[in-house]
């Protein structure tokens, strides 16, 4: 029982050291979200398409690369990955939603 409960503990340490491209999708997707936040609430003209387009992109790759991992935690690989996707889809469903809007009946 001893060696059981020993080796289930060893394992359990293994897989609770993040992936270094997991923490790095995190921290991209985290800049991103907060450069979007910042260009809202300055109420640019042009948006920042570095923060719309490229970090989430590259926060996406290197997630996807995170979960390919083995034998280490892959929590932040997956909050990057969704992070990037809800940029994406909020990018995508702000432009569409503006494009319906018809000002002039």
């Amino acid at each position: 029982m001893e060696l059981e409960v020993k080796s289930k503990k060893k394992q359990y340490q293994r897989k609770s050291i993040p992936t270094v491209t997991g923490l790095l999708s995190f921290i991209i997707a985290i800049i991103a979200l907060s450069g979007l936040n910042i260009a809202l609430i300055m109420d640019y003209d042009e948006f920042p398409d570095f923060f719309l387009i490229k970090l989430p992109l590259a926060g996406l790759i290197l997630g996807a690369i995170g979960l390919f991992t083995q034998k280490r935690s892959r929590l932040f690989s997956i909050w990057g990955i969704l992070l990037c996707l809800f940029i994406f889809i909020f990018t995508f469903l702000m432009f569409g939603l503006a494009w319906s809007i018809n000002p002039k009946p």
